[in-house]
């Protein structure tokens, strides 16, 4: 009988030597224990986890099949996350933006249209040179400044109706990640995964980072790497940084 069977334990992977060692490593991460070993009648490493951890590793383990998460002591796949990723912005933000777009396009048409208006009728009672084919397209110009204006105003609209939602998830999400994780556990897994070898400030902060980012990727199912990453962000300053300010005053 297999010694993972012996102490009640079940087989999660068998892979190469450098897969299994990334696989161990991510659940190590998240706080299972993981272990690998090499069965030599298949030239495999087996990784395998105790039984009441089964379930929760599955669902790590489709996490990793399905975003190939790179080994954690690559620092080089955080420079390319970070730079490969794009930046999420916020509704309250895409609301502010986009309606001051719009109106600087609603005053520029109006200013426009006016304008033409005033033109228009001077033409018409021969007080100046401009012909009518000079006022038309004046009026286009307003008319089309005019109905981009208010096209960008219905979009600024229906982005405010999500705005409320979308701080109640992030507000969420944050919360529930301050208090299941906090960040005694976070650091205490970091360095059980690092074999309690002292890291550097910068690789200290790229671990709390990676290893909050599979939690809330594993319990929010979160597709959209720009979204994910801004949580990961406002998140770390919630554990981290304001835990710092709280201590200093």
């Amino acid at each position: 009988m297999p010694y993972w069977e012996m102490l009640g334990r079940v087989v999660v992977a068998r892979e190469s030597e450098s897969v299994s060692d990334r696989i161990t490593q991510y659940l190590t991460y998240s706080g299972i224990d993981a272990t690998v070993s090499y069965e030599q009648d298949q030239d495999l490493y087996v990784v395998s986890v105790p039984k009441d951890q089964e379930e929760t590793t599955r669902k790590l383990m489709n996490l990793f099949r399905e975003n190939g998460l790179p080994h954690a002591k690559e620092d080089s796949h955080l420079d390319g996350f970070l730079m490969h990723s794009p930046i999420f912005v916020r509704a309250e933000d895409k609301f502010k933006d986009t309606t001051s777009s719009a109106v600087a396009f609603i005053v520029a048409g109006s200013f426009v249209f006016i304008l033409a208006v005033i033109n228009c009728t001077l033409a018409a009672l021969e007080y100046n040179d401009d012909t009518y084919q000079t006022c038309l397209i004046q009026l286009g110009f307003g008319s089309t400044f005019l109905f981009f204006g208010f096209y960008t105003l219905h979009k600024a609209n229906a982005i405010k109706a999500k705005i409320e939602e979308e701080n109640a998830f992030i507000t969420q999400v944050i919360e529930w990640c301050v208090s299941t994780y906090p960040s005694i556990q976070l650091d205490n897994s970091i360095l059980a995964a690092e074999g309690n070898q002292p890291l550097s400030m910068e690789e200290r902060y790229f671990r709390r980072k990676e290893l909050i980012r599979c939690y809330i990727s594993r319990e929010y199912d979160i597709q959209d790497i720009a979204y994910l990453e801004y949580l990961t962000e406002e998140t770390y300053i919630s554990i981290f940084e304001k835990q710092k300010l709280g201590q200093k005053s």
